[in-house]
């Protein structure tokens, strides 16, 4: 059986998205979270007759702030642990305890991804024992595996940093691990990840079925031009 983890912060204005605060106000970074959350929940749509989905989250309490926007069919629980290696491998050993024996987790930063790339991270389980989606900056969105690795989130990775991505492949590689690598993404955490959004929106990159049009609409809804968006953080 197959499972998908969806690993998120409830959109909690001042809580959430904090390094785009450099740009937009607080209220805006949880805007714009729940535009990625909708975005996702879309994708999803088109996988949830296959996949089981779930939605891992925090602060515990808050779940009731995006009830109303929770599609029924997805499952969820609240993370555990105070380091995010924890809370990811808690997430995953939940489930496993479940009974399914493919399991992946995504982070909520990624609304552009597509189904296909989701059912593609599932294929290369069937050959690899894990399977990971890198970021341009360093890490990764995405981690699936048929069997929970706690190595994998030990301590010595540091969670946001650039070498997350390479040390976490080099454990892998000393559990004797066949690792496979699915398509690879840009994050959105920083004012530079939205510019380079922007650019994408404007040179008309979005044209799939997919889309992420929810933070398509907000991003445009905010700058109408890359100029106004530059200068805007420049002040």
């Amino acid at each position: 059986m197959k499972a998908l983890i969806l690993m998120t912060r409830i959109p909690i204005p001042g809580k959430t998205k904090t390094r785009l605060m450099e740009i937009l106000t607080g209220r805006e970074c949880a805007e714009i979270h729940k535009c990625f959350l909708l975005d996702l929940f879309y994708v999803f749509e088109f996988l949830k007759d296959d996949i089981d989905i779930f939605l891992t989250y925090t602060p515990e309490d808050s779940l009731n702030k995006i009830k109303d926007m929770l599609p029924e069919y997805i499952q969820h629980f609240p993370q555990e642990g105070s380091k995010l290696g924890d809370r990811m491998s808690n997430a995953i050993g939940y489930v496993f305890k479940k009974g399914y024996d493919h399991v992946l987790l995504i982070g909520s930063d990624i609304p552009d991804i597509k189904v296909c790339e989701i059912k593609d991270a599932f294929e290369i389980l069937k050959d690899k024992d894990i399977c990971i989606g890198p970021t341009f900056d360093g890490g990764y969105y995405l981690i699936g595996m048929k069997k929970l690795y706690t190595e994998l989130f030990h301590d010595s990775l540091k969670w946001g940093n650039k070498t997350v991505l390479e040390g976490t492949l080099d454990i892998a590689n000393n559990l004797d691990l066949k690792v496979g690598i699915a398509a690879k993404h840009m994050d959105i955490d920083t004012k530079e990840d939205l510019f380079a959004l922007k650019e994408r929106i404007d040179n008309g990159s979005f044209d799939y079925k997919e889309s992420p049009w929810n933070t398509i609409n907000f991003v445009n809804r905010c700058w109408s031009d890359m100029d106004h968006v530059k200068r805007q953080a420049k002040g």
